[in-house]
């Protein structure tokens, strides 16, 4: 009974690890973004849209800060935590990229218009 329970909590654990990962891996994108011109260069190059205003860019920021300080969508990110779990090697691949940059639409569709 005590070697399951043990199995159970590294198994916890490494799902931890997992989900820590993805929040750091997701705030770093964040951060990135945070820096200098990054979002009026990021909607020029993904939206056409040439100059947003300081207004909106403020509140993109805003939103961003929040999202930093948010815990990980567990059910969006939940093929990312598995296949990282399956593979067993703690780190995000480079497609994982698309998961990131859907929940940053999802703030980021909120200023195109």
């Amino acid at each position: 009974m005590q070697n399951t329970d043990a199995e159970l909590l590294l198994a916890k654990l490494s799902t931890e690890k997992i989900i820590e990962l993805v929040r750091v891996t997701r705030n770093n994108y964040i951060l990135e973004f945070l820096e200098g011109d990054a979002i009026q260069q990021f909607f020029t190059e993904h939206y056409h849209m040439p100059q947003l205003s300081t207004i909106k860019i403020e509140f993109l920021k805003r939103d961003l800060k929040m999202l930093l300080g948010s815990s990980v969508d567990l059910v969006h990110y939940a093929s990312v935590i598995k296949e990282i779990k399956d593979s067993n090697v703690l780190e995000v691949a480079q497609h994982h990229q698309l998961f990131f940059n859907r929940e940053f639409e999802g703030i980021f569709k909120k200023y195109i218009f």
